[in-house]
């Protein structure tokens, strides 16, 4: 027997979370922050209230695909995608992501806008960057923290030329990560494929392991506002 697939375009509802800066903070600006694999932005935007209470607005928006973590009950987590059907999901959440930006711009009391990407988050961060209907320009910087940037992207025909610098951060004891140099390489290597400059990447490390580390992110933060 053969089986042919179709695709069926439909509206769906998508969840996001914010967090804004006491009334007495000037707001330095709106922070994107996408999640990894298997987490909740509800929670995962508590890894940033440091960054709240610096004046940041934080948005974090939730990926598409919900599933529970053990079994067939218990805790949910979320993920932006997987290798089955992934250019419709790529579509998908640039589609969501362009849309939550539009309405989050509307609301914006100002500042600078910078997009942070976290383990799997890292990827889609990247796309939307390279790919989103407000470009690469709109941004005024990229933290790619604990991830990748997808070799994807010149494929995908996403551009990261004539944006901001990226800051790249990684935990020292990140069990994902087992040579830190050819990690870097990697991720420049991907990087300047998509346009990007080289002399516009830095990478730190921290020690920590496969987490949000705080401190770092209010450095590069203080850097770029």
């Amino acid at each position: 027997m053969e089986a042919t697939a179709h695709n069926l375009t439909v509206q769906k509802t998508a969840r996001w979370w914010s967090a804004n800066p006491p009334e007495s903070k000037p707001v330095k600006g709106t922070l994107y922050v996408l999640h990894g694999y298997g987490q909740l932005p509800r929670f995962f935007i508590r890894k940033f209230q440091q960054q709240v209470l610096d004046g940041w607005r934080v948005i974090a928006p939730e990926g598409a695909h919900r599933f529970y973590l053990e079994g067939t009950e218990g805790r949910v987590g979320a993920s932006w995608m997987t290798k089955e059907a992934r250019l419709d999901d790529i579509a998908d959440q640039l589609a969501f992501l362009n849309a939550l930006r539009k309405h989050t711009d509307a609301e914006s009391n100002g500042g600078k806008n910078v997009l942070l990407g976290f383990s799997q988050g890292v990827s889609t961060a990247l796309r939307w960057a390279a790919l989103g209907k407000d470009g690469i320009q709109s941004w005024d910087g990229l933290i790619a923290h604990s991830g990748v940037i997808p070799r994807d992207l010149k494929t995908l025909e996403g551009d990261l030329s004539g944006g901001p610098s990226l800051d790249v951060l990684i935990g020292t004891e990140d069990p994902y990560v087992h040579d830190h140099s050819a990690r870097f390489k990697t991720v420049e290597a991907a990087w300047t494929d998509a346009g990007g400059s080289p002399t516009q990447i830095r990478f730190h490390t921290f020690k920590g392991a496969h987490d949000v580390d705080a401190v770092s992110v209010a450095q590069v933060l203080n850097r770029i506002s």
